[in-house]
C-alpha cells in the first residue's frame, strides 16, 4: 500500500488546490497541456476537498483510494 502526504490550499471561498510532501518542501500537484507550439501548466482544483482528492488520485496517481493511504495535513487558507 502506497502512502502519500497531502495538504489542501483553500483560495478564498471558491476552490481548493492540492500539494504533496516532497523531500525538502511541499510541491503543487499540476498537469501540463501541450499545444504543439508551447505548453501550459495548471493546478488541479475543485470546489470541494472530496472532488479534488478523487480527481488527483484518478489522474495524477492513477490509482483508487482503496490502494493508497492518504495522510492529510492541515489546510492553508489564502485570501
Amino acid at each position: 500500500m502506497k502512502t502519500i502526504k497531502i495538504r489542501f490550499i483553500k483560495h478564498g471561498d471558491k476552490k481548493y488546490t492540492l500539494q504533496r510532501k516532497g523531500w525538502f518542501r511541499w510541491k503543487n500537484i499540476t498537469y501540463t497541456i501541450d499545444m504543439g507550439y508551447g505548453s501550459v501548466t495548471y493546478d488541479y482544483s475543485a470546489e470541494t476537498k472530496e472532488e479534488l482528492l478523487k480527481e488527483v488520485l484518478e489522474k495524477y496517481y492513477k490509482a483508487d483510494k482503496r490502494f493508497i493511504q492518504v495522510i492529510e495535513y492541515s489546510t492553508i487558507s489564502i485570501y
